[in-house]
């Protein structure tokens, strides 16, 4: 997942969003009484192996599970009754497919407030266990699908475990829907590897007409080992929408700010506990549990504010989910 990417809001509401967030916490020491975004993992199971994420390794130290659906409702109930939330995420350390129950999760929120966008991050693969038709009526806003290269060969080398051809024919099922087509993304994870095949791949699909998205891969705050092998060393200009605008400029915050993403953005694991920030797979940060706590608590309680102030201070060097970071650098 993308760190920066604003989703479906646009550019500027997030620009506005961490404009407030900061001057408040500048001003007052909290930060807005509730997060812009959601990120939520209602089970914590891949079924990859990809050579970009830390799951084969990280998921043998922690329990993994499965969220209960009372406690999906009582987040979604708090959430969806907030104004300042905007987007609702499913994608944290996991396959959001593997949880049969997704596209409810996304009906129940767009029943409880359709102005909320929900969007669902996936490596494909599983699209052909769901009904075209359930995927639609769910009305979620995008679907983004994780591609990450344009050859079979690339593919299978970065995403260890996924059929190349059963993902690029449950695309070409999605796009062959008029509804779905409008709302499904394609994501790109920029390696020393696939360069090449990203500007090939990018240039297809939007002859295509399908939007797509480049990010660079991190080291995950130092739970991807293979990280300075996967590095890339190319140039932002060579790859269409790596080097943009809105990147520049949340560079820039991040150098003189430290990072903004507790500021904007709350991620939930399973069993409801609640990380300061989405790349923490090793879960050092871990702030509250929504199990037992109100997300608007969380969000502003103590635990989490002090981490901001580090942040701020950067003193990245005194928490042990930024210290290996390579979005901290």
């Amino acid at each position: 997942m993308a760190k920066i990417a604003p989703y479906e809001y646009g550019h500027l509401p997030l620009y506005f969003y961490l404009s407030g967030a900061y001057t408040r916490f500048l001003t007052r020491g909290k930060c807005l009484d509730f997060p812009l975004t959601l990120i939520l993992q209602t089970q914590s199971f891949c079924n990859s192996r990809c050579s970009i994420c830390p799951y084969p390794t990280v998921s043998k130290k922690f329990h993994q599970g499965r969220m209960e659906w009372g406690l999906f409702q009582k987040i979604i109930d708090e959430a969806t009754s907030e104004p300042r939330l905007t987007a609702i995420v499913f994608e944290l350390q996991n396959e959001p497919l593997l949880d049969e129950r997704i596209f409810d999760c996304v009906k129940y929120i767009k029943a409880k407030a359709p102005e909320k966008l929900a969007v669902v991050i996936t490596n494909g693969e599983l699209l052909d266990k769901f009904e075209l038709e359930k995927i639609v009526e769910s009305n979620l806003n995008t679907l983004l699908v994780s591609l990450n290269a344009n050859s079979k060969e690339m593919y299978e080398r970065l995403n260890t475990g996924l059929n190349y051809e059963r993902v690029r024919n449950n695309i070409s099922r999605l796009l062959s829907n008029p509804v779905m087509r409008q709302r499904t993304k394609l994501n790109f994870v920029l390696t020393a590897q696939n360069t090449r095949d990203i500007f090939e791949a990018t240039e297809y699909w939007k002859k295509q007409g399908i939007c797509t998205r480049v990010s660079r891969v991190t080291n995950r705050a130092g739970a991807l080992t293979d990280y300075e092998k996967l590095q890339p060393k190319t140039s932002p200009h060579i790859i269409p929408g790596l080097d943009t605008a809105w990147k520049r400029t949340t560079n820039s915050i991040r150098h003189a700010l430290g990072c903004h993403v507790p500021f904007y953005e709350m991620s939930i694991l399973f069993n409801g506990d609640v990380l300061a920030c989405s790349e923490d797979w090793d879960r050092t940060s871990i702030v509250g549990n929504a199990a037992d706590q109100s997300l608007k608590d969380i969000w502003n309680g103590r635990k989490i504010n002090d981490i901001r102030r580090l942040l701020l201070k950067k003193r990245f060097d005194q928490l042990d989910s930024c210290k290996r970071c390579s979005l901290a650098r």
